[in-house]
């Protein structure tokens, strides 16, 4: 295993991100760990999630951006609230968009995705009936969805406000109780020593994850151990480094209730993704040709082996 969840290439393709090639991704993962675990710079990033789960309520802005060799993707910004026992509210911005791209709200019990700027527009919807539907209800969409506590992750939504973020470096969720879907991977931490970070003195620590597949770089506060910049370093065919930036960082301040209350007005249209089913052949249509890497650097068609039994072994990725 090598990315972080089966939505991960769809979430890059959402914000205008390449995906890597799979096989010389597997080729390039190191054998073995980094660097030895160091049990100061575990305790932490342990601390980190204590007081994220710890604290009453939560908040933080963020600004963040993507960069891969082929340029810098995704620039934009979020905010984020979130109360115990299940309520959060996060709303993403496009980098210098006039309004909110998409909010996110918690209720306690579902969570509710509409789309201030416009929800949007995905390939499928490009032409057709798709495309008459998304036209009309552009403005007026909504999705929802049940989000039970400690099980539903923050992050794994952010792709949906449409942003430019495929995923939060650090889960929001985590203050719910989560566990974010990287720790079984955790490999170890270290310390590289303490820098300032707008004023602030900060631990700077690296936490390796999949025998350094990944790593996320954390500078937290010596104030509260929160977070003030991230960064995330993903090993694949090529490097793809995310950055956020941490500011107004708020623990235990009175939130009102109405910033996790939200209802579709009535004219408004559920949506959510097309069943799977629709996108498959027919049995017996012939397969599209299609070309792409193999595990010895090589490119191969599917034509080319026209006459013979063919074994696709293709990762569900979204």
């Amino acid at each position: 295993m090598w990315i972080r969840d089966c939505f991960w290439p769809t979430l890059l393709l959402a914000a205008g991100i390449p995906c890597p090639s799979i096989g010389s991704a597997q080729e390039e993962v190191p054998a073995e760990v980094a660097f030895a675990d160091e049990p100061e710079a575990t305790a932490l990033y342990d601390r980190m999630v204590e007081v994220m789960q710890e604290a009453r309520t939560l908040s933080w802005t963020a600004s963040f951006h993507t960069e891969t060799p082929q340029g810098v993707y995704g620039r934009g910004t979020y905010r984020i609230e979130l109360e115990k026992p299940n309520y959060f509210r996060m709303e993403g911005r496009r980098e210098k968009a006039e309004n909110v791209s998409g909010v996110l709200i918690g209720d306690g019990e579902d969570l509710w995705v509409h789309w201030p700027d416009g929800k949007p527009q995905y390939q499928w919807e490009r032409e057709g009936d798709y495309l008459a539907e998304y036209e009309e209800h552009k403005y007026s969409f909504y999705m929802t969805k049940p989000t039970p506590p400690g099980v539903h992750s923050i992050g794994h939504e952010a792709g949906r406000l449409g942003a430019g973020l495929g995923m939060t470096i650090i889960d929001a969720s985590t203050f719910h109780g989560y566990s974010d879907s990287m720790q079984p991977y955790f490999d170890g931490a270290r310390s590289l020593g303490v820098e300032e970070v707008r004023g602030e003195e900060c631990d700077l620590i690296e936490v390796s994850f999949m025998k350094h597949q990944r790593s996320w770089y954390l500078w937290l506060s010596r104030r509260d151990h929160l977070p003030r910049e991230l960064k995330e370093v993903i090993r694949v065919s090529y490097d793809i480094v995310k950055f956020e930036s941490w500011s107004d960082v708020v623990i235990d301040a009175e939130i009102a209730d109405d910033r996790f209350a939200w209802s579709p007005p009535e004219d408004w249209v559920q949506w959510d993704f097309p069943p799977i089913e629709e996108g498959l052949l027919k049995p017996g249509t012939p397969a599209p040709d299609f070309e792409g890497p193999t595990l010895d650097g090589r490119t191969a068609r599917l034509s080319d082996y026209r006459g013979n039994f063919v074994w696709l072994n293709k990762w569900r990725c979204g």
